[in-house]
């Protein structure tokens, strides 16, 4: 990912104690990253630090929506979001991800990066299945040619395939 200075958060000049940041994510965000599978979307992120003298703690929060693609049928949807995480940063020798929630940067260090983090919590924020029309019983969002054409060769598959044959006897047996 390229550093982007819409995402840095300067802390050497702060006094101790909270301040708050606010970022937005757009697609221009999402086109940056090569490798992200989304290229559409728009999340509010604030991000609370507290900074201590020898550490900062981050306290993100995450509220939006991100384009992606219906598992069932492959439609484009919003995908909405919403999620809070915390990651604790420490000062060392080098930079360092020692866990999910703890990073170490360098002692010289005057700023962070926090793109990385925000793409990632998006990420976390987002159901692994993705099924709109479960979620609020709306069948009209999936293409419904495409689920058609699934479930007709669904049936196809199994009328010609022998194993489905033997299976399905088997099945009738236990029905009697």
């Amino acid at each position: 990912m390229e550093k982007s200075s819409a995402f840095i958060v300067q802390f050497s000049g702060l006094k101790f104690g909270k301040h708050e940041f606010d970022f937005t994510v757009d697609d221009s965000f999402f086109e940056k990253l090569d490798y992200s599978p989304f290229k559409k979307g728009e999340v509010d992120v604030k991000v609370l630090m507290d900074k201590k003298s020898t550490m900062l703690v981050l306290d993100f929060e995450l509220k939006g929506w991100v384009e992606e693609n219906c598992d069932r049928c492959t439609v484009e949807f919003k995908q909405h979001l919403e999620g809070e995480h915390q990651v604790y940063v420490k000062f060392g020798d080098d930079y360092d991800e020692l866990d999910e929630n703890l990073l170490v940067i360098p002692r010289e260090s005057y700023e962070l990066d926090i793109s990385q983090l925000i793409y990632e919590f998006i990420g976390l924020n987002l159901p692994l299945r993705k099924v709109p029309c479960e979620e609020n019983g709306d069948t009209s969002i999936c293409d419904q040619a495409t689920l058609k054409a699934l479930g007709s060769s669904e049936v196809e598959e199994s009328k010609n395939n022998p194993l489905w044959v033997e299976l399905n006897k088997i099945k009738d047996q236990l029905k009697d």
